[in-house]
């Protein structure tokens, strides 16, 4: 597969030209070798009798040997006309010669690889994926030069056969930086990051188009949905369309950092909250103020929620249970008796992310659907937690940027990780990313953790959870910059810059997967791992075979 440089497409609007483009990289990307580098969305400027021009060029392509292909996509009908090829944009446009827009832009970059002492082949091609040559005569561009609908699913192949003539002098990473650097294509990683979260939101929407169509006899869905696959946007749906229905709607997770998350999203009407959150509220109202200082106070309090339970009464037409796989099946079946008899449960799920010990539980009658596909994580991340196996089946990547590789940082012992942490931060803030965009995350608890005890880590001051709670049971924060969380609480959520730090083993145990898994895959753009001596020893092992 070829090497996408920007590696995420284009901005997504709504004309056909660009559509046309994204699919023209996509079947260049996957039909090409990786020998081949493709860019994309290429600005040029040229002097022509002194004044400036300015362009772009709709794809360039370096060839193995050192040789360039530009690329020029033309959507929908064009007008042939005394051997002439034009294209009307709309309406209220004129004509725009093709052959003189391809012969300009060919001139500008021939002109620029000169300037900079660049001697390589430069050839170019026009694509028509849309309409079909038959017999019109055509001057303007040579034949052998157009890709039009009848060869269009030959494209892979047509370009190889046009970079397969001629060789180029200049040495492919010169030209690779040229195109770089001379062009601007280096991307601004806060647009990135819009760019990313705006496609992986309308592609994950998938499963919350169709969950809700899927009919269920006994009003049961599980859904079985890996990390990344929009099942916080499927949740978020159900409760926006029980509110437009002025249905009552319960959304309960088990984690109480998620449950914070989806209160400041959801819709006021919907009921959301942790499972433990709920017992609190029951006991305020059934029995009396909890005293959240006496020992064993939530086993108290969740015991006297549980027994209660025996007398609730149906009310909600939606019931939606998050984290499922975290959820004991005593809870889940507390919640059971306040569904209506025609109400709709939907129990959302991961065994990938299952990080306590808790039993399963049967739900009679349920309609069952699965989805392996991850749209958040970018495929440099998936391939390495495939490659790791840190899933039980393997993940596939539908992520349209293709990111780098996770870091791997060995720390020593005791405070030590606190600063390599902090290099790992500076590298992140380097490469553009902004404090708020970069989380820390360990699978140690708080007692445990020397990260989620630090006021600081490096010149940045921590923003943590303190394990204390207000007398509301709202949890108390420290004020800080970067925020530092444990794996176990970040579940359900994600940021683009994620550190995955304190990783500490001897053994890559089931559980360790598991946290290794769900770290991971709450990154949309990049992953940087810290690790203990031994952890990193087993690591090098399983990459060596």
């Amino acid at each position: 597969m070829a090497l996408l440089i920007p590696s995420n497409r284009p901005s997504l609007r709504t004309d056909a030209g660009l559509y046309r483009e994204i699919d023209v990289l996509d079947r260049l990307q996957q039909s090409l070798p990786d020998s081949f580098e493709i860019f994309h969305s290429i600005e040029w400027h040229s002097i022509d009798k002194g004044g400036d021009r300015h362009g772009e060029v709709d794809l360039v392509i370096l060839g193995p040997a050192g040789n360039i292909l530009l690329m020029e996509v033309k959507a929908g009908k064009v007008i042939l006309r005394n051997g002439g090829m034009f294209k009307l944009y709309s309406s209220q446009e004129r004509e725009r010669d093709v052959g003189q827009q391809c012969r300009v832009q060919y001139s500008a970059m021939v002109n620029r690889l000169k300037e900079a002492g660049l001697r390589t082949r430069v050839t170019n091609c026009l694509v028509l994926p849309d309409y079909a040559i038959v017999d019109s005569h055509v001057v303007a561009i040579p034949r052998e030069r157009i890709i039009d609908a009848g060869d269009y699913d030959n494209l892979g192949t047509r370009v190889q056969e046009i970079l397969a003539s001629g060789h180029g002098d200049a040495d492919r990473d010169a030209l690779r930086h040229f195109l770089k650097g001379e062009f601007r294509v280096s991307t601004n990683l806060s647009v990135l990051r819009d760019q990313i979260q705006g496609v992986t939101h309308q592609l994950a929407d998938g499963l919350a188009t169709w969950a809700p169509r899927i009919q269920s006899p006994s009003g049961v869905m599980r859904i079985q949905a890996t990390a990344g696959s929009g099942k916080t946007q499927l949740a978020l749906r159900l409760l926006e369309e029980a509110a437009a229905q002025t249905q009552s709607a319960l959304y309960v997770c088990y984690n109480r950092s998620l449950a914070d998350h989806m209160i400041a999203i959801a819709p006021p009407r919907a009921l959301v909250s942790s499972f433990h959150e709920l017992c609190v509220d029951h006991y305020r109202r059934r029995h009396e103020e909890p005293d959240f200082a006496s020992p064993g106070i939530f086993e108290r309090i969740t015991n006297a929620y549980l027994t209660d339970s025996e007398t609730f009464a149906p009310r909600f037409d939606v019931v939606i249970v998050d984290e499922a796989q975290d959820i004991e099946p005593g809870w889940m079946a507390s919640l059971l008796p306040q569904l209506k008899d025609d109400g709709r449960l939907y129990v959302l799920e991961d065994d990938d992310q299952r990080l306590y010990d808790r039993a399963g539980f049967d739900l009679s009658g349920a309609v069952t659907m699965t989805c392996r596909d991850n749209y958040r994580s970018p495929q440099s991340i998936c391939q390495v937690i495939n490659a790791f196996s840190l899933a039980e089946r393997s993940v596939v990547s539908r992520s349209p940027y293709r990111g780098e590789y996770p870091g791997f940082h060995k720390y020593g012992s005791g405070k030590d990780v606190v600063d390599t942490t902090a290099d790992v931060a500076k590298e992140l803030l380097a490469r553009g990313f902004g404090i708020a965009d970069i989380v820390v995350l360990t699978g140690h608890g708080r007692s445990k953790s020397v990260l989620l005890n630090s006021e600081r880590i490096g010149p940045h001051t921590t923003r943590r959870f303190t394990g204390a709670f207000t007398k509301n049971s709202d949890p108390i924060w420290t004020e800080g910059d970067l925020l530092v969380e444990s794996v176990f609480r970040f579940k359900g959520q994600s940021a683009p810059a994620v550190i995955l730090s304190e990783v500490d083993f001897a053994e890559l145990s089931s559980l360790e997967k598991r946290k290794l898994f769900v770290g991971m895959t709450r990154a949309q753009m990049a992953v940087e791992i810290v690790v203990s001596d031994t952890a990193e020893s087993v690591f090098a092992a399983l990459l060596a075979g």
